[in-house]
């Protein structure tokens, strides 16, 4: 492999220097390319290996790359491996093509110089070996699967394994190459409840036997239907919904895309200022350095070296997230990037494990799933939400299921003295508990 990354590197460097054309002349460029191979399998209905999720193994090399013109107009585009036997005149297509979707923006990113690069491991060599060919440890975990499956229930799942290579290049001399590894396991019951693993190594037999007591639990209490929820009834948010609340109404305000464009929450100056948006007692960072977590990683597609952020110290705003263009905007340095909410870390100095939580509610409801989220107004942070799926919590036990509404404000969620964090086991985002709207559906 590596086609990709040595054709497109040659021809850029030689675009730079001696063009075919003085329109087509580069002043600057970059780019990131991922090579990679993926084995996945499947259980659809209890049948593995079905027409809907059939055994695949494959590779490929796919990027993208971003030009400053000599007349400082910019392009940013996509970039595939080439066809075979195609040589520069593909290339020389393609760089047409680009300078043709080119566009102005005085305020567009400039190419970073090499920095010095952290320690970050993103690569299990025991996924390597799987990609090599010693790949029976992934059919051993579908056959577990689906033997472990109760009786009568129906079952789907995935399993996927990758490793690779990632690439980054620029013009101003930065040229790191690094492996990386990926795992993913998810599994439902009756499409009623499920769960998710997604690492840069392998799962842990620790690990595997807590998802799966938790899961069948969770589906045992579904069938159960419970009494319903009063007044004095707390919410907890599982893991899954912190995530899903955070890419709704946390992550997109904290883009320094959108605040400085006026559509986020926050203002420039409540950055300056430290605005308190939280409780005291929680703080909010990117963390792109653990070992082995799926948004770990060396350098961003722009080149910058991975970096901890913290945004949100005791409750007041420290940081936006900042790339390339929007810290040449801002002011400042470019910051730790979240691909998405995993690589967000609430944190407080209060939490407990999620089981010694449990225990001290009274009367509680745990939110499983949330239908409507995506309808939600992420700049008010208001949210009103269906939870088909939630478990009824009476004097620490989970007893049954109940369907509910919720109707609350994630900011002043957030913001409360009586909310509450549990540590997952396993998850990276907590339990949330907290006091908010809630009916009997």
């Amino acid at each position: 492999m590596m086609k990709l990354v040595t054709q497109l590197e040659g021809f850029l460097q030689k675009a730079k220097r001696t063009p075919v054309k003085d329109e087509l002349r580069i002043r600057d460029w970059r780019f990131m390319v991922q090579e990679a191979k993926l084995i996945s399998l499947g259980i659809k209905e209890n049948s593995p290996g079905s027409v809907y999720t059939p055994p695949s193994n494959r590779q490929g090399e796919s990027g993208e790359v971003y030009i400053i013109w000599e007349d400082g107009r910019l392009t940013q585009a996509q970039v595939q491996a080439p066809p075979p036997h195609e040589g520069s005149a593909y290339w020389q297509n393609q760089l047409e093509e680009w300078r043709q979707a080119s566009y102005e923006d005085p305020e567009g990113a400039d190419i970073p110089t090499p920095e010095p690069l952290p320690l970050v491991t993103v690569e299990d060599r025991e996924i390597e070996r799987i990609l090599a060919g010693e790949d029976g440890i992934l059919f051993e975990q579908l056959a577990r699967l689906l033997g472990d499956t109760p009786s009568g229930v129906h079952l789907n799942a995935g399993l996927q394994a990758g490793w690779g290579y990632r690439h980054n290049r620029n013009s101003q001399g930065l040229a790191v190459s690094y492996q990386q590894s990926q795992y993913t396991l998810s599994y439902s019951f009756d499409s009623l409840v499920g769960t998710g693993f997604a690492k840069r190594r392998l799962i842990r037999p620790e690990e595997w036997d807590t998802l799966w007591k938790r899961t069948l639990g969770y589906y045992e209490a579904l069938l159960k239907e419970s009494f319903g929820i009063n007044d004095q009834t707390v919410v907890v948010f599982s893991p899954s919904v912190v995530g899903d609340l955070f890419g709704q109404f946390i992550y997109p305000n904290l883009m320094g895309q959108s605040i400085l464009e006026g559509q986020s929450s926050f203002k420039v100056e409540d950055f300056r200022d430290h605005k308190m948006i939280f409780h005291e007692d929680l703080s909010l960072y990117v963390d792109p350095l653990r070992p082995f977590e799926w948004s770990s990683y060396l350098l961003t597609p722009e080149g910058v070296p991975a970096k901890k952020t913290v945004l949100i110290q005791q409750g007041s705003l420290q940081s936006p997230i900042l790339r390339l263009k929007d810290a040449k905007a801002w002011g400042a340095p470019p910051t730790g990037v979240s691909y998405g909410t995993s690589g967000l870390y609430l944190k407080s100095s209060r939490e407990k494990p999620w089981g010694e939580v449990l225990d001290r509610i009274d009367d509680g409801i745990l939110i499983l799933s949330v239908l409507g989220m995506h309808t939600q107004n992420s700049v008010s942070g208001d949210y009103s939400l269906s939870a088909p799926q939630s478990l009824r919590i009476r004097e620490g036990k989970i007893v049954g299921k109940r369907d509910v509404k919720l109707n609350g404000n994630f900011f002043k969620d957030l913001a409360c003295a009586e909310t509450i964090l549990g540590k997952a086991e396993i998850e990276l985002k907590p339990y949330l508990v907290v006091k908010t709207g809630v009916q009997n559906s």
